[in-house]
């Protein structure tokens, strides 16, 4: 939900540009997500079906979330007006592009909000997932991939307005190569907690970084953390085997979050002066249990009237979840998110199956990605994944993760870190 891979602008890279589809094994799966009964049952209009999300929404319901460009936002629907609202509560990414600062969070004369007209969705195999899919008109920069969001009871997912990015560095340090990224992947909840002594406790945690001004340079998260009721806590890097407290104390927030300061990054150390990026755990309420997604803002300044200068950019989005052990068939389902390669993404999982598809283009097999889970889990809570139609002992592994009927997928790809976040749909 956050993570990118770019369309082609002036100084991008065409090799950057998204290499694979994931897509479906079988149309017939997808229209899984719209429920539906076997021959025999009475056929009813969709009106008397079980709603996948609420019949309407207007301002006064507010999702907080992350971006995979490691942006806080709050985002707004009015299903009845058709309008969208996207407020920047943090962000590192730059208003306009040549500059580092002011950032789309500064709220000077109201511009950290964006707004624009909403339309109902209509691409989808049924009726049911169409209602609850919107479009943001004028959000995206590429007319041919719209910004859409996918409503769920206490959760939406998808993507946000993106950005055009480029720097020409400072004291030869902290360039950044011109990219656009049509839009970035967004996470958020109706519902957060930030009662430290509610969310304290042992959990595993896999993301997704990268670091505009290392050209770029895509970094995984693969950690376990302990986090205690007073806000301390210690990462545990799972490649290295190495613990270290990477930050301040988590601490609430007024807006429902909680935030750790001068915490690092992936990418050490950074591009120009000290540790100053942030973290935020943004902890929704979903199904009785706590969803945390932690992204990473990064910070950067040319300039001492703004105060020290510096560029530790890294940014993105990850998930957490509890290190206790999932059985095989609870977490059967249909599941909507967004790729850390711009991909609208559906998995349908059963059992100890899974098959990741996308939802605009049902009927194309030969974009299916189908995966085998195993369940035996040497680390409680993480459930190893490996593909299908894959040789024994080849091709990339993964780590699939669940709370809250959310789960967090990072895959090791020969192109490097491969993440999405998919949200329960049914």
């Amino acid at each position: 939900m956050q993570p990118h891979r770019l369309i082609q602008t002036p100084g991008s890279h065409p090799s950057r540009l998204p290499a694979r589809a994931l897509a479906v094994t079988a149309a017939a799966m997808l229209a899984a997500c719209g429920g539906g009964g076997g021959d025999d049952a009475p056929s009813r209009p969709s009106s008397a079906e079980t709603r996948l999300c609420p019949a309407s929404l207007d301002y006064s319901t507010t999702f907080t979330g992350g971006t995979g460009s490691g942006e806080l936002v709050k985002v707004q629907i009015d299903t009845t007006q058709k309008t969208w609202q996207v407020t920047f509560l943090d962000s590192s990414v730059p208003r306009q592009t040549g500059t580092v600062q002011p950032t789309r969070s500064d709220p000077t004369n109201g511009q950290n909000v964006m707004r624009g007209a909403l339309k109902a969705e209509t691409g989808l195999p049924t009726e049911k997932l169409n209602q609850c899919a919107f479009e943001l008109l004028g959000a995206s920069l590429d007319p041919n991939r719209p910004a859409k969001l996918f409503v769920g009871e206490g959760v939406v997912g998808g993507t946000i307005p993106g950005a055009r990015i480029q720097f020409n560095g400072v004291l030869g340090a902290g360039a950044v190569p011109d990219t656009t990224f049509p839009y970035f992947q967004f996470i958020g909840f109706a519902q957060t907690e930030n009662d430290l002594s509610k969310i304290a406790g042992q959990y595993n945690g896999s993301g997704f970084h990268e670091v505009p001004s290392k050209q770029f340079q895509m970094v995984a998260q693969d950690y376990r953390m302990s986090l205690a009721a007073d806000g301390s806590f210690t990462v545990c890097d799972n490649a290295s085997g190495t613990c270290e407290r990477k930050g301040n104390n988590f601490v609430p927030q007024a807006n429902g979050t909680l935030l750790s300061t001068n915490y690092k990054g992936e990418s050490q150390p950074p591009t120009l002066g000290n540790t100053l990026g942030k973290a935020y755990l943004i902890v929704g309420k979903l199904r009785g249990q706590l969803v945390p997604i932690m992204i990473r803002v990064g910070y950067a300044n040319d300039s001492l009237a703004n105060g020290p200068l510096g560029a530790d950019d890294e940014i993105g989005i990850g998930m957490m979840a509890p290190t206790v052990a999932v059985t095989e068939g609870t977490v059967n389902g249909e599941y909507v998110g967004v790729d850390s390669n711009f991909n609208y993404r559906v998995t349908a999982l059963v059992g100890a199956a899974a098959t990741m598809m996308d939802p605009f283009r049902p009927s194309d097999a030969s974009l299916a990605i189908p995966y085998k889970l195993d369940f035996s889990q040497m680390a409680p809570g993480v459930v190893r994944t490996t593909r299908r139609d894959a040789a024994a002992g080849t091709g990339p592994t993964g780590k699939l993760m669940f709370t809250g009927g959310v789960f967090g997928f990072l895959e090791a790809r020969d192109t490097g870190p491969y993440f999405t976040v998919g949200a329960f749909v049914q």
